[in-house]
């Protein structure tokens, strides 16, 4: 508490409007006034660590450095992921997109992009999901060439998801003993408890960061599928308009796009609602 005293943690509005356009113009993250002491909270880490007495000098460190601008963004964004998190889209992934893919697919290439992948539980439940249709199918034969990219704007969450170490209880009382042996490793001795997803299953996987807000994204491809759940209901109607606009773009000409249980798709020229928050480019 002694060295909390010699900080001044006090923020009026003005430096909140500061904080909050800067966050906005380099995230796309809206951060309203009632996100004020959400915003000192979490700020404070970084406060303390660097040795930084006030909010005034901080909004100057991470106006001119850009690895510290890095660092705010990391401590803002909000990462509250789970295995397998609204389970029916999973269900139709396997059941209803992927039998469409392998028979349409003639170079048996699958592209897929999970957009705001947090700690890495959302691309790992589609690799699973991917694999296990696959296998259903008969279709296991390593003949397929399956890429999900994983991005975020948090560096922190892609270190954490690119290491794929997880508690135990974090996978679904209902997932089969089964798929549990194929895809992790089960800790042992000090680590009893926890899992380590399986190489097998990381290769399909890349991990990168990418800010959204970016007017253009830099691949090359178009993805078949893309997620980005729960990532939006932090975006204004601009942003939204924005990654959407995005995401018609690099998805494939009949591609399939997967929002939040809470997200609302506001373009409906572009895309055609097909089941729970699921959506078709038209």
């Amino acid at each position: 508490m002694e060295i909390l005293k010699s900080f001044d943690l006090e923020i009026n509005d003005e430096l909140f409007y500061l904080f909050s356009d800067l966050i906005y113009r380099t995230s796309g993250i809206k951060l309203g006034i009632h996100k004020k002491g959400l915003l000192v909270s979490r700020l404070l880490k970084r406060l303390t660590l660097l040795g930084i007495k006030d909010f005034h000098c901080y909004l100057k460190r991470v106006k001119s450095d850009n690895e510290e601008l890095v660092q705010m963004l990391n401590c803002i964004s909000t990462n509250t992921t789970k295995f397998f998190r609204e389970k029916y889209h999973f269900e139709y992934l396997k059941d209803r997109v992927m039998p469409e893919l392998i028979q349409s697919c003639r170079d048996r290439t699958i592209r897929i992009w999970s957009a705001g992948c947090s700690t890495g539980e959302e691309p790992y439940s589609i690799a699973m999901t991917v694999f296990e249709a696959l296998r259903n199918m008969g279709m296991d034969d390593g003949t397929w060439d399956i890429k999900i990219l994983a991005t975020d704007i948090s560096t922190k969450v892609l270190g954490v998801a690119e290491e794929g170490i997880y508690e135990l209880e974090q996978l679904p009382d209902t997932l089969p003993g089964d798929m549990i042996t194929r895809y992790f490793l089960k800790g042992v001795g000090k680590n009893r408890g926890r899992i380590k997803v399986k190489d097998s299953l990381k290769e399909a996987i890349r991990f990168r960061r990418l800010n959204l807000k970016d007017r253009t994204y830099p691949f090359k491809r178009k993805f078949d599928v893309i997620f980005c759940r729960n990532v939006m209901i932090y975006f204004d109607e601009d942003m939204k308009q924005h990654v959407l606009s995005n995401f018609h773009y690099y998805l494939s000409s009949t591609g399939y796009l997967f929002l939040g249980h809470s997200e609302a798709m506001l373009d409906r020229e572009q895309f055609t609602p097909v089941y729970i928050t699921v959506y078709r480019k038209r």
